[in-house]
This record gives structure tokens, C-alpha cells and sequence, in this order.
């Protein structure tokens, strides 16, 4: 039956703002609201108020009231109530599809109705009767009973036959415009044939419940109840037989961390691990005619009556016989008075006395224990007379209240995320949390109606075009329910970079990403439109746009080819064999041409001309040109002593003898004769003094000059003084 109730498994479609769950107390919820109304037979009890009030239910007056089980909403509201074989609606009609349905078809012959078990280790199914929320769902829920045949027969007298099976039905809260129905294909279904009842619901430690109970070979049962399923494999415990084989009810301790088990003359406490379902380190207790037990909110005491009273066990002090106090003295008529803890933190008591009015009858009043967590008489037992009972009626000894009902509490969490669909390329959608169980994704097809996207339970999904898509999931620790809603849109942009660039002058290379809207990225970390590539090598640039990323790069060469052999020069003439070496900037890989038809890296120029130079490399060209002098730099000056004006062509003046290549760039001479008196003067370097003053030829004789001149490319300053003899 795992693989049917497999099928069972279902996706919530109830989509709650975040935070809008309860967190997840692992422990069982005895205080939850869904625990809030107590219906059994024919009357009832509503704690919504605080305060217990009386309520009356449709409960079959000839059933009996030991199996039974109730359930509202996490608001306190009655859901439905059971008796494990009829079903009734919070308007105290049978629900949809639920009668009879243990019989499996409905159809019982007249005087035929299932009830509780009665046979060896299980005599009384005090609590053979369980609701538990489905987990996994919002509104379906699971009934699980181990009930009997009962028939009456021909003279009137009543036979049982026990099934010895435990069966299954799933009520789901949707059908019947929300007054809920049973689920005719999962209906009293068999999903084990030996156990005897005694049944009682404890959350697990992973979103699941244990349903455990006393089967029928004497051993505890654990079945393990998930969202995947029903799991018909349970954990068996085999503990200390009880002396007695009478097993009445069965109750676990709050924090999930004890169980304990009536047994007529004892009570068997045993450790619990809401883990693994084990039941363990059993404790015999003994007792006098104990058929109910219940837990203080605490988790530390455990109630029983008997014969010999109300009673508290100290699971502190589990060794020591004292910590066993008679709270309270009952009567014969009292002992098996039902417990229960409430929403309220008290235990509350089906208290029977005998009816004065009425000799060898009974009547029921309410009792509870006020401080079930303080030890000894502080826990305050005390009679409610003014509270109408719950089981109203004769039989009131045998009739139990309804069994708890365990709540897996999840936080709902529903996150909405905007997804690019980035240029039509597929798009991985990943759950807030991708460690969960029991994925199952959803697409939107028309506003916001989901489909399933067929039987996808992957913990991711591609999209591959725009739309809606949501995933619903499971987690535990804390226990959420998640719902994550993917919008994917569609999303496109252009970036191109162009093609690759190169600089011949060194100079940086301007790039531009203008993409209206982008966050730019580039290698320097800056975020501007535009960039400038300073090196050679690969540049790029990642822009980002509505959730999409894309990048482009560009290979950019820098090269700085700049040729310069510098200004024009001059070689000195007075240097004798001066040259000047002109030399090419050549980066890897270049080569170069002279004007010579030189293809070295250097040259040397000793000629006056232009030379010039053309270096390659790639795409890449870079000239330069100097021209050189060959000229006098410092002229050489050479003075005559004396001179012959006698015009005969040969020193007929008297001037510096100068080369005609000689640049001069400033020229005065002076001839003085003896007495001081000046004759001559000149400002041009080619003309001398003649030998005349005045017109008349000047006397034979020694005479004076004075001269300052620059000469040369370097403009050299001279200044002479010196004198010479005029001859004729």
C-alpha cells in the first residue's frame, strides 16, 4: 500500500504572504486550536473561549465512544469529527462518502456497524481512532482506525468479529463546497492487517508523523506518515510484556521524548525517539485497574487512574517507588475516569460518581487538574460540578474522550523573483531552497492559472521562453512549506566593441559601451561609458541590464613607432673627419629604411644633406628627417703684418684672412695710425683698409687695428689688437 498512498501527495496552491506561517515547535499540540473541540458521544466540549463550554455532536448513541477523534482548523474551527467508520461534518451531517466506510462499499446489512477491536493484548481500543493532517497538504487528512464487526443477531444479542487491520481514509476538505468528503478512492482502505488500535499520532523530527500503537503480537508499532505517503513497513519495538494483557490507552509526553501504556494493573513508560520510532527502556508501574493516562505540559508527570485513585508518577524518578502520589481518593465508580490534557495547560477528567437519585447508576461530572506541571497535591484536582459532562449517561466508565490530534505546523514562504530570459538563451530557475522535498513545478498559462509542468520534481528547471513558473516545495527544520514564483521575461541588448584596434603613436585607444541602461564593468574597475586601452592585449568590457550580463572584448595593439633623429645639425669643419650617428626607434619585430637604402637600425652621416628615415612594424609607420651641415663651427683667423697697396693685385688691402666658407654674423675693424688718430673702420668682413686717409695715401710706416667679429655656425666672438707695417 506505500506505492497507493504515494499517490496521496499533495501541492499546495494556497499562496500566503511571507511570514505568514507559524513556526514549527516540535512537540505535539495539545495546545493547537485544531485541538479546540472534544466530540464524542452525543456531547462534547469547546475550549475556544478559555473556558471549556458543552457542546453536542450526531455521534451514534450505540457506538461506542473509546475510538473517536475530532479535528478543527488552525483558527479553532470544527472540521469534521469521526468515530473511525462514520464521518460527520462541522454541521453534524455525515459527511460525503462517509459512512460506513470501513465496510468498503457503504452498504452494510441492517444491524451491522464496525466499532473498536475487542480481543486478547487489546481489549478496549480506548483510542483506536486517529486523525492526522495529511502532511504535504493544506486540506486533506488522513483517518486511521482498527475497527471490529459487530452484528446483532437473530434473538437480539450482539457478536463481534476484530479485523485485526488497520485502514486508512483521506478526507479532503475541498469536496463538497468546503464542508469536506471522503475520498471514495482511498476509503477504510487496509494499510496493515495486524494491529490492534490503541493508536496515537506524534509529530516526527522531518515534516513527518508517527502513527504508533500496541499491535496484536504485543509489540509497539510505528508507522511512518510523510508527504510521499503512508509507509505500511512500521518500526517495531519489542518491549517487557505487561502482567496483564489487557492494554487500554496509549499516550505520548508532549516533547515527543516518552510514551507510556495503561495495562490494567500497570502502567509501561518507555522512552520515544520522534526520530526513528523507536520505543525503548520500558518502566513497569504498578497500578490497580488503570485504563487512562495523561502527560503534564511539562513532559516531567504522568497521570493515571485506578482503583486506588488519581495518581502522579514523577518520569524524573523513575526508580524510586515514592515518587508514585495519590492525588486524589476516587470512588469504585470513578476509576476509570478518561484524561486528557487541554489547550488550556489543565488535564481534564470524565469524573463518574454514583447517581443518589439513582441506586446502582451513575452520573458524570467534569473534573480537571489545574497546575499539571506542579508536583504532588500542588497540581490542584478539582471537581467542576457545574460543568455538563462529556459522556452523559450510564456508560460513562467505558467512554473515553477523543484521541489528539498531532499538527505538523509549517512556515509558509512565498517568494516572487524577476528572471531575465538573457538573449533567448535557456535559464536555469533554482529554488530559495534547493535541500527540500517533494518539488513541483508549475507554469502559468493565462493570468495567474498554473498548470504542472507535466511530472517535473526536479530541484531546478530550465525556461526556455517567458511566462510564469512557480515551484512548490517542502523543507524541514524549521518545517516550510515554500513557494517560489519565477517571472521570466525576456531580455536583449546589443554591445559590440568593434574590431581590433591598433595605436602607432603609443597613443590610448578610446573604447565606448554605450548600452542605455548597463552598468559597464572594465578592467580597471571603472563604470563609465567609455575607456581608454593604455596597453597592448586584450580589453573588455561586461555590461549589465535587467538581470543579463554579456561582454565583449577587443584586441588592441599599442605601438609607439615615433621616429625622431633629432634637429638639424652641423659638423665642424675645423673637426677634421666629425660625424654625426642618426639612430631609429625599432620595436620587436620592425625594420627599417634609409634614405641611404641602409636597412640598420643606425647610420652615420658625415656629408652635409638630408637623411631621413622609415621604420615598419605591422600597419604601423613612423619617419623623421634631419638634415645636416658640414661647415666651420669656430673660423680660423689669420692677420697680415704689413701690406704693399701698390695695386699690383697682392695684399693691395689690409683685412683678416678669412675662409670663404666661414660664416661671420657681426664685423668691425679699426686702423689707427701712431698718434691714435683712426683712419678706418669697417663693419663687412670683406673689405679691408686701402693704405689711404682722407683720399691721399697715408705715409710707409706702422700702423694700429682693432677687431671684433663672431665667426662661425657657433658664433664665436674674437677680439684682436694687434699692428702691421704699410710698405709701397
Amino acid at each position: 500500500m506505500k506505492a497507493l498512498f504515494t499517490r496521496l501527495r499533495v501541492v499546495l496552491v494556497v499562496i500566503c504572504a511571507v511570514g505568514a506561517g507559524h513556526n514549527l515547535v516540535y512537540a505535539q499540540s495539545y495546545q493547537r486550536k485544531e485541538n479546540n473541540i472534544w466530540l464524542s458521544n452525543q456531547e462534547g466540549l469547546d475550549f475556544n473561549s478559555g473556558v471549556p463550554q458543552p457542546v453536542s455532536s450526531s455521534w451514534q448513541s450505540f457506538m461506542h465512544a473509546k475510538g473517536s477523534a475530532s479535528v478543527c482548523d488552525a483558527q479553532g474551527h470544527l472540521l469534521f469529527y469521526s468515530d473511525g467508520n462514520i464521518v460527520w461534518d462541522k454541521n453534524n451531517n455525515v459527511m460525503l462518502n462517509g459512512w460506513d466506510v470501513n465496510s468498503g462499499n457503504g452498504n452494510l446489512e441492517p444491524g451491522t456497524f464496525y466499532i473498536e477491536p475487542v480481543f486478547g493484548m487489546s481489549s478496549y481500543n480506548f483510542d483506536g481512532v486517529v486523525i492526522m493532517p495529511m502532511p504535504g497538504s493544506s486540506h486533506k487528512y488522513y483517518i486511521f482506525s482498527s475497527p471490529m464487526v459487530y452484528v446483532q443477531n437473530s434473538i437480539g444479542l450482539y457478536e463481534n468479529s476484530w479485523t485485526g487491520k488497520l485502514h486508512a481514509t483521506v478526507v479532503d476538505m475541498e469536496l463538497n463546497n468546503g464542508l469536506g468528503g471522503v475520498d471514495p478512492e482511498y476509503r477504510g482502505v487496509v494499510v496493515a492487517n495486524t494491529m490492534a488500535g490503541n493508536l496515537h499520532a506524534v509529530v516526527g523530527e522531518n515534516c513527518d508523523f508517527w502513527l504508533v500503537g500496541f499491535g496484536a503480537e504485543g509489540v509497539y508499532k510505528a508507522f511512518n506518515v510523510t508527504a510521499e505517503g503512508f509507509n505500511p513497513d512500521p518500526v517495531v519495538s519489542t518491549l517487557t510484556p505487561p502482567l496483564i494483557p489487557f492494554v487500554s490507552e496509549i499516550n505520548v509526553s508532549p516533547d515527543r521524548r516518552k510514551l507510556a501504556m495503561a495495562c490494567e494493573e500497570e502502567v509501561q513508560v518507555c522512552d520515544f525517539d520522534p526520530a526513528t520510532g523507536i520505543v525503548s527502556n520500558d518502566v513497569l508501574i504498578g497500578t490497580q485497574t488503570t485504563r487512562y493516562i495523561a502527560f503534564s505540559p511539562n513532559s516531567r508527570y504522568v497521570y493515571f487512574a485506578g482503583l486506588v485513585g488519581l495518581r502522579q508518577y514523577d518520569l524524573d524518578d523513575l526508580s524510586t517507588p515514592f515518587s508514585l502520589l495519590t492525588i486524589n481518593n476516587l470512588t469504585a465508580f470513578e476509576y476509570n475516569a478518561p484524561l486528557r490534557l487541554a489547550p488550556d495547560n489543565k488535564i481534564y477528567l470524565s469524573h463518574a460518581t454514583p447517581d443518589p437519585n439513582n441506586s446502582g447508576n451513575t452520573a458524570s461530572y467534569g473534573a480537571h487538574i489545574q497546575q499539571p506541571d506542579i508536583f504532588g497535591p500542588g497540581c490542584q484536582f478539582e471537581l467542576l460540578s457545574n460543568l455538563l459532562p462529556l459522556l452523559e449517561n450510564n456508560w460513562v466508565i467505558d467512554y473515553a474522550f477523543p484521541n489528539e490530534v498531532a499538527v505538523l505546523t509549517y512556515d509558509t514562504v512565498s517568494l516572487v523573483r524577476e528572471v531575465p530570459l538573457c538573449f533567448s538563451q535557456p535559464t536555469r530557475l533554482i529554488p530559495e531552497d534547493t535541500l527540500g522535498t517533494d518539488y513541483h513545478w508549475m507554469v502559468n498559462t493565462v493570468g495567474t492559472t498554473y498548470i504542472r509542468n507535466g511530472n517535473d520534481t526536479s530541484r531546478s528547471l530550465w525556461a526556455t521562453s517567458p511566462g510564469t513558473y512557480a515551484v512548490q516545495y517542502f523543507s524541514s527544520n524549521p518545517c516550510t512549506f515554500h513557494q517560489d514564483t519565477f517571472i521570466v521575461k525576456a531580455v536583449s541588448f546589443s554591445l559590440y566593441l568593434g574590431a581590433d584596434r591598433t595605436s602607432c603613436d603609443g597613443a590610448a585607444i578610446e573604447l565606448e559601451a554605450n548600452v542605455p541602461g548597463g552598468e559597464m564593468l572594465w578592467p580597471d574597475g571603472s563604470t563609465g561609458t567609455h575607456y581608454e586601452a593604455e596597453t597592448s592585449g586584450v580589453h573588455w568590457v561586461q555590461v549589465s541590464k535587467d538581470g543579463c550580463t554579456v561582454a565583449d572584448s577587443i584586441n588592441i595593439n599599442i605601438i609607439d613607432i615615433t621616429q625622431d633623429l633629432g634637429e638639424d645639425t652641423t659638423l665642424c669643419l675645423e673637426d677634421g673627419g666629425a660625424f654625426v650617428t642618426l639612430a631609429a626607434y625599432m620595436p620587436p619585430g620592425a625594420t627599417a629604411l634609409w634614405s641611404n637604402g641602409s636597412t640598420e637600425p643606425f647610420i652615420q652621416a658625415v656629408d652635409s644633406g638630408l637623411y631621413w628615415v622609415e621604420v615598419t612594424a605591422g600597419n604601423c609607420k613612423g619617419m623623421d628627417s634631419i638634415y645636416v651641415h658640414r661647415q666651420y663651427c669656430d673660423c680660423p683667423i689669420l692677420f697680415p703684418t704689413a701690406f704693399s697697396p701698390n695695386g699690383d693685385g697682392m695684399n693691395d688691402q689690409f683685412k683678416p684672412a678669412l675662409s670663404a666658407s666661414c660664416p661671420v654674423s657681426e664685423y668691425k675693424m679699426q686702423v689707427y695710425n701712431r698718434w691714435g688718430q683712426l683712419l678706418f673702420i669697417s663693419y663687412r668682413a670683406d673689405e679691408g683698409w686701402d693704405g689711404t686717409f682722407n683720399g691721399q695715401q697715408a705715409d710707409v710706416g706702422t700702423y694700429y687695428y682693432q677687431l671684433y667679429m663672431k665667426t662661425g655656425v657657433r658664433d664665436v666672438a674674437t677680439s684682436k689688437k694687434g699692428d702691421f707695417v704699410l710698405i709701397r
